[in-house]
């Protein structure tokens, strides 16, 4: 029997450009090595399905991955929900969310099956309530149960149109990053914890599309990766 990678699984690695800020501090910040496992992720083609599956009733599904706001008008917060949870384990979305749609608020995180999907206010939604955790992308406000919990990321004036959001359901933190670039930790709240959390997005601009893509677990491995055998 031959060798090779298992057909429903495949590991990605990032090369080691990628594993950390450049090399040069900007701004007198401080460089962050990014944790091993958001660098190394298992995909498996169960996954292949899922997506953007919960929706206010603000945004119309163009695929399993993409939304657009269709609501008119811009007093409103809707928001969507990832069709798998998660209790445990690392896990790697690749999310695509234009500066330009996403208007005064716009937020990225995580929320429990009773997180609101929509607001009558123009507002943050993810980490509008008790249910919810999130980073507004527009005030930079990291938001939790109706509070304003912290700031991030420090250094940058908002996260970029295409960035990493890690979740860490082993500790309960929720992390940011691009291939060449690791923005830190944004919460971590020991109460997530064994709960069951979804992925979540919320935007307040008409016409504002968003992508989410599940990339995979993170895995921490020492050494070279080996093929499994068959």
């Amino acid at each position: 029997m031959g060798s090779g990678a298992s057909s429903t699984e495949r590991y990605l690695l990032y090369s080691a450009r990628e594993r950390m800020f450049d090399s040069k501090p900007r701004d007198g910040a401080e460089i962050i090595e990014s944790p091993s496992w958001t660098r190394t992720v298992m995909f498996s083609q169960r996954y292949y399905a899922d997506g953007l599956q919960t929706l206010s009733k603000g945004f119309a599904k163009i695929n399993n991955n993409t939304i657009v706001r269709t609501r008119t008008g811009n007093g409103v917060s809707d928001g969507a929900k990832w069709s798998r949870p998660f209790r445990r384990g690392k896990h790697v979305f690749e999310i695509v969310f234009p500066r330009q749609m996403r208007g005064k608020h716009a937020s990225v995180g995580i929320g429990l099956k009773k997180a609101a999907l929509v607001s009558d206010c123009n507002k943050t939604l993810v980490g509008s309530d008790e249910h919810s955790w999130g980073v507004d992308l527009v005030t930079k406000e990291v938001c939790h149960n109706k509070q304003k919990i912290g700031k991030f990321p420090g250094i940058l004036t908002s996260l970029p149109d295409r960035f990493y959001m890690y979740i860490d359901m082993d500790v309960g933190s929720l992390l940011f990053g691009q291939e060449d670039k690791f923005f830190g930790v944004a919460l971590t709240d020991e109460h997530l914890v064994g709960s069951v959390v979804y992925p979540m997005v919320s935007a307040t601009q008409m016409g504002a599309a968003i992508t989410v893509v599940y990339r995979g677990k993170g895995k921490h491995i020492d050494g070279p990766i080996r093929k499994k055998r068959r």
